[in-house]
């Protein structure tokens, strides 16, 4: 009983984290070429016990149950940070444009400020 457990929760993890690795696009290149690659080792390795394995003894590994939880949490994070990113920059207007006033020295009403004047010089738009 527990090796036909353990050899479904090696396919199920490895379809898994095949699925994690190529749906989200927010990790790293590095993240989902891992997701992948552990992803079909752990299949492949839960096919072989399956279907073609006929020996007595066998390897279990128990980072098998812990590897796929592992794996898919850190991109489900990397997915959340990517969409607070983006709803943060989205908030905040996008990002900063070069050539527009800084926001602590806004020009007054009517007047323009100087060209090429930086926080902080003398003669601003606040002087």
């Amino acid at each position: 009983m527990f090796f036909l457990i353990y050899t479904l929760l090696l396919l199920l993890g490895g379809i898994a984290m095949v699925a994690v690795g190529v749906a989200v696009k927010e990790q790293g290149t590095g993240s989902r070429i891992l997701n992948v690659v552990v992803g079909l080792a752990f299949f492949g390795y839960g096919f072989y016990l399956l279907f073609l394995f006929d020996g007595d003894s066998y390897r279990i590994f128990f980072y098998v149950f812990l590897l796929p939880i592992l794996l898919i949490v850190r991109a489900v994070k990397a997915r959340k940070e990517a969409r607070e990113q983006a709803a943060a920059q989205q908030f905040a207007g996008g990002p900063q444009q070069q050539g527009m006033y800084p926001a602590a020295y806004p020009p007054h009403p009517g007047q323009p400020a100087p060209q090429g004047w930086q926080p902080g010089q003398p003669g601003g738009p606040n002087a």
